[in-house]
Order: structure tokens, then sequence, then C-alpha cells
């Protein structure tokens, strides 16, 4: 149902209230800035599976530098990763890397890059969800792992 239009007769409902705010104060809130729950556990898979991505995509950028150093780099961005530390910064520069990587590759090395590319850009845009330490030192305080929760809608 689409609301009226301001300045009509009808933009006020019996409580005075505008239908907008009545509609939004009835509809959940179904995004968080840190999903907990399955959407959590999901961010949180895909941060580990973005963080075992790294030693590859490191690899194939530096296939001629030292091997200690891409593992050190390598290792350095995929504990940030997994922890959920500067998440979006690790992600960021994880992009930027398969970007590069994916100018010299070709076949099915470039499918892969390319699927990477989706899953760490998945993750800059979502961010690092409920079990992180971006989490705990930004955003939510308590996390609770009751199947309905009051921060998701449930009655008290």
């Amino acid at each position: 149902m689409i609301p009226p239009k301001e300045g009509s007769g009808h933009t006020r409902l019996r409580d005075g209230h505008r239908p907008h705010h009545a509609y939004r104060s009835s509809v959940l809130k179904l995004t968080s800035r840190y999903p907990d729950g399955i959407a959590g556990s999901a961010l949180l898979l895909l941060r580990l599976s973005c963080a075992v991505s790294v030693f590859p995509v490191f690899a194939a950028l530096w296939p001629q530098a030292g091997g200690a150093r891409v593992v050190i780099a390598s290792t350095f961005v995929a504990a940030i990763l997994a922890a959920g530390v500067a998440t979006r910064v690790a992600a960021l520069a994880l992009a930027i890397s398969i970007a590069v990587a994916l100018l010299a590759a070709h076949g099915e090395r470039a499918l892969l890059l390319v699927s990477a590319a989706g899953s760490t850009s998945a993750l800059l845009l979502r961010g690092p969800g409920a079990y992180s330490i971006d989490a705990h030192r930004y955003g939510r305080r308590v996390i609770r792992l009751e199947p309905r929760s009051p921060d998701r809608g449930a009655a008290a």
C-alpha cells in the first residue's frame, strides 16, 4: 500500500501520526551494523574464506619475490581478516591485490581470482559481522544467542 501524498486530507491516522511513521515503527529493522546469528556466522565464514584466499593471491602477485616476504605479508593480512580487525581496510587491500593479479592471469586462474574478488567485495561492502573484534570495539557490546532476541524484534 502506497501512503497518500503529503498535503492531502488523508495524511494523518487516527492517532495523529503520519502513515510513514506508523509503518516505520511496525516494520522490523532487518539490517544492523554487525549482524549476529546465521548472518553473523555467514560473515565469519566469508572472512575465513577470504583469509584463505590471501595466500594464493599474494603468491600470484609476487612470484619472483622472496618466499619469506610473501608468507609474512599474506599471514598478516589473513590474520587480520580472520580476527575481524580493520576488516574493510584488509578487504580493500585484498581486492586491490586481486585486481592487480587479474591483469596477468588467464584461464582457470582468472576464474578463481574473479570468484575471490566477488567474495572479497561482498566482505568489503557488508563488513565483518558480530563475531569480530571490530564489532566488539565499535558496535555490539552483547552478543545474544537466543533464537528470538529482543534486538531482533521479539516481544520482551
